[in-house]
């Protein structure tokens, strides 16, 4: 359905910025090529709070029920992100042994198994059937359940809620903040990470736009939302993950002293409509380049293949038309593997196939995690070049 009001301040005064057409789910990986939806992608901000959002909404019921395959540790500096994750915050809001840790958005566990290294009880809450399962097998108690404040009436108090990539995800914020409310102990301390809307800017991130990421948030339209809702951020980090995320420590009114980095941040986020609109014409010319870049190297009789295919990835390859370009796609998640992309239908195979077919080529959708996978497939024996196609289009 059309966005027709903001989620965070409910004013309908928001102006669209980017328009990238028509898009399927982007983490729908097809079990054999068949039909598929497509919905309209583009971001709007709302005039009065500055909240940037999409500018229509799939109902999660579709994103998120069947075969969403997304796994939260499937490289290496994801994982240690979230060791660092657990004992930064455990450090930071001063949490005692055999804590309540609850994570919203839990996935495949990997972040609460490195809460409970440290001594605490954990238990996740995430809607996708295959993640859950996952974390299940892992040891780790799991909701396979879409975090409402009606889910948790009745559970026990959290001394600490987490959501890692979860909180721009949400429609009804509200709903989720009331649950969030509801479920934290009167000290407790909720700590969400995001993708930071200031580096989405500055890395021309506009592949991060799919139907999933609702919200792309930065902090002064959290100010008045949550004051709402009687509670403040206290205190704020950002980490190099995805590009760039903040990480916003939240608890209730007056229980933590705000830092200066959270005063700091604020002061800092002055962008306009006009240069919205810039960084959006910059990846569109950016895209034009890569396309043209395929173009010249199919003339040559070359071949072309990716490596991972992240939700990501399949914005990049929908927008800029080079799928009918690539020979074939790798991912090291056995979910995706034997699957087909969204949009482009691009068969998916082992990482294994990259160094037995070695194509000349291989474009790195996941480019937040270039150095890791480049020197993986280098380490197993693939001789071609890389193109990187983000931030700045790189051949490598």
């Amino acid at each position: 359905m059309k966005a027709t009001t903001c989620r965070m301040c409910q004013s309908k005064n928001l102006k669209q910025w980017l328009d990238l057409g028509l898009h399927p789910h982007s983490d729908h990986f097809h079990k054999e090529k068949e039909a598929e939806m497509f919905y309209p992608l583009g971001v709007s901000v709302c005039e009065d709070c500055g909240l940037n959002q999409l500018t229509y909404i799939v109902a999660k019921e579709e994103l998120y029920l069947k075969d969403y395959l997304y796994e939260s540790s499937i490289t290496k500096t994801a994982s240690d992100h979230w060791q660092e994750l657990a004992d930064t915050v455990c450090k930071k809001v001063g949490l005692k042994e055999n804590s309540l840790v609850v994570d919203i958005g839990s996935n495949d566990g990997t972040l609460l198994t490195k809460f409970q290294a440290l001594g605490h009880t954990v238990l996740g809450i995430d809607p996708t059937p295959e993640a859950t399962q996952i974390a299940i097998d892992r040891g780790v108690p799991t909701y396979q359940e879409f975090f409402t404040k009606e889910l948790v009436i009745g559970m026990d108090y959290a001394d600490l809620i987490v959501g890692t990539n979860v909180f721009a995800h949400v429609h009804d914020l509200n709903d989720f903040m009331d649950g969030v409310e509801y479920l934290l102990k009167k000290e407790g301390v909720f700590v969400f990470e995001s993708p930071y809307f200031g580096e989405f800017l500055k890395g021309v991130e506009m592949d991060t736009v799919y139907h999933q990421h609702l919200s792309y948030l930065s902090l002064k339209p959290l100010v008045p939302f949550l004051d709402k809702h009687g509670m403040e951020v206290f205190d704020v980090e950002q980490r190099p993950l995805h590009g760039g995320v903040f990480r916003v420590y939240i608890a209730r009114k007056g229980e933590r002293e705000v830092t200066t980095a959270v005063h700091a941040m604020l002061a800092s986020e002055t962008w306009t409509f006009d240069q919205l609109e810039s960084v959006a014409e910059l990846f569109k010319d950016t895209m034009t380049e890569l396309l043209q870049t395929v173009l010249n190297i199919k003339k040559e009789g070359k071949s072309i293949a990716l490596i991972s295919t992240p939700a990501k990835g399949n914005t990049l390859l929908n927008y800029s038309h080079i799928g009918r370009f690539i020979d074939f796609a790798t991912d090291r998640s056995k979910l995706k593997q034997g699957r087909f992309l969204p949009g482009t239908g691009i068969e998916v195979f082992s990482d294994e196939e990259l160094i037995k077919r070695n194509p000349d080529y291989a474009i790195v959708l996941a480019w937040n995690f270039f150095p890791e996978i480049t020197e993986n497939v280098r380490k197993a024996g693939y001789t071609g070049k890389f193109i990187r196609p983000l931030p700045n289009l790189e051949i490598i």
